[in-house]
């Protein structure tokens, strides 16, 4: 009898409700957010069905549906309220590339800092009191101030939303250093790695699960606060497009608009999910 030897399970050995919870962990999409959205559209129509809430306030889903695919790529409609003729998916592009743009900058920036101030007391020095204070200031209180100093231009979106995206990515990049177990480290430097190799190949790689949520959230909030500075006065953008139907009070548009910003969001968000699930795939292992 060999004491060390077990034999392999079959797939028939394998319990079937941990066969059906490993099949939902693999699916692309939740089912359950799925049905969530579900019930939540299901709502919606009984509420607009029942006339609970009057049309103005509230249009039906077939309304704003029709809204948004009218105005999607061309519209003479928008285009008469000074909005430009490309449609919402115009004003898309231009919000999503103010989003992505100082998405970068604030991952650079913030990232290579919150490093840097995990291990170098100097830099912690400086830059702790910057952020913390960045923190903590109210970021729609700042915006105005955005507007004065660099006028309605993309720069004064994207310098708004870099303060915002780049001190969340100080915070979680020193945090995750903090969280990490020094062993890792000493290993390295007991094998002669060099305070770069340590920095790019330990302190990096150990964090990344952290700097990925933290992306994850400056990305989420983001979306909005892109959309509030467009409100304030912006040539393009969903926020200028909410601001320009406003005054008409037209609900489905306006509706629709903001639904088609949540659904690039949501886009955007699961397309980094997929990154950092590919390459940090080896904690799978």
């Amino acid at each position: 009898m060999r004491s060390g030897w077990r034999r392999p399970l079959s797939a028939s050995a394998v319990p079937t409700s941990l066969r059906r919870v490993d099949l939902v962990r693999r699916l692309p999409v939740d089912p359950l957010g799925v049905l969530g959205l579900l019930g939540l559209l299901a709502v919606w129509w009984a509420i607009t069905a029942l006339r609970l809430v009057p049309r103005v306030f509230l249009p039906p889903p077939d309304e704003v549906a029709t809204a948004i695919t009218q105005n999607f790529f061309f519209s003479s409609y928008l285009a008469s309220y000074n909005l430009g003729t490309g449609g919402l998916i115009a004003s898309l592009i231009y919000t999503a590339g103010n989003v992505l743009v100082a998405l970068a900058i604030a991952c650079l920036v913030g990232t290579a800092l919150g490093l840097s101030s995990a291990r170098l007391e100097f830099v912690r020095a400086v830059f702790d009191p910057i952020m913390l204070t960045a923190g903590t200031i109210p970021v729609l209180v700042t915006a105005p101030f955005f507007l004065i100093w660099f006028g309605p231009q993309h720069a004064a979106q994207v310098g708004l939303l870099i303060v915002y995206q780049t001190t969340i990515m100080y915070l979680f990049a020193q945090r995750a250093v903090t969280n990490l177990d020094p062993i890792y480290t000493s290993a390295a430097r007991t094998l002669g790695a060099t305070p770069l190799r340590i920095l790019s190949e330990v302190l990096l790689a150990g964090t990344l699960p952290e700097l990925f949520g933290g992306m994850r959230i400056a990305l989420a909030g983001a979306w909005g606060l892109e959309a509030f500075a467009e409100l304030l006065g912006a040539p393009q953008g969903i926020g200028r497009v909410i601001q320009g139907l406003a005054t008409a009070t037209d609900i489905p548009t306006i509706m629709g608009a903001i639904l088609a910003l949540a659904a690039v969001a949501v886009c955007f968000d699961a397309l980094v999910a997929g990154g950092f699930g590919f390459i940090t795939r080896w904690r799978a292992a």
